[in-house]
């Protein structure tokens, strides 16, 4: 008799403790059957995989050197900008600074850098209205270094993690910034890197 009710008691703690562990197995291996979303929660489209990136095609702030620090240590959202900055151009670097002052204390671990296919016409005004933002001019590797980057025709900001892969895009006319600074604030409160 005490030996059915040690049988029993163990039965009960088996079901209790590993049937959920097996549910849960069966349901997330099976989700699309069972009709539960697989999508992701962010707001950027996603790059898969991740890209690595050269940084070969691009001389930032005038100088060679500095390109490694353009796509390492750092988050780096980062805009290539057309021949001429109009108004979308504008709008999307201000976006981009927006977004890096709006992260408050984590704004150091963030920077901007907006590349253009030749030396900017107004290089002093970009230097005044966005201080932080480094300036990149592409060299004669620059098609090289473009071709890295998807859907580059949409002007598209992107966004590159700390160890210096491509990871993320925020396309269309007018990026919401609600919805991107959830995305960072989520990266940046689970990111033990930058």
């Amino acid at each position: 008799m005490a030996m059915a009710s040690g049988k029993k008691t163990l039965l009960t703690i088996l079901i209790v403790f590993v049937a959920p562990m097996v549910i849960g197995t069966v349901m997330f291996l099976n989700a699309e059957r069972f009709g539960l979303s697989t999508q992701t929660t962010n707001y950027g489209t996603l790059i898969e995989p991740i890209v690595n990136l050269s940084v070969e095609g691009v001389n930032v702030d005038g100088d060679a050197a500095d390109v490694e620090e353009l796509v390492r240590n750092k988050w780096t959202l980062l805009y290539f900008a057309p021949e001429v900055c109009g108004e979308k151009c504008a709008a999307r670097q201000a976006l981009m600074k927006r977004i890096r002052l709006l992260t408050n204390e984590d704004m150091r671990r963030i920077q901007t850098a907006s590349i253009y296919p030749q030396t900017p016409s107004n290089p002093d005004v970009l230097a005044n209205e966005y201080a932080n933002m480094h300036i990149g001019i592409l060299n004669t590797k620059g098609a090289d270094f473009k071709a890295q980057f998807p859907n580059i025709d949409e002007q598209p900001i992107y966004l590159i993690d700390p160890l210096g892969n491509l990871m993320m895009y925020y396309s269309g006319d007018t990026p919401d910034i609600k919805r991107i600074m959830k995305d960072f604030k989520r990266i940046l409160k689970y990111s033990q890197i930058g």
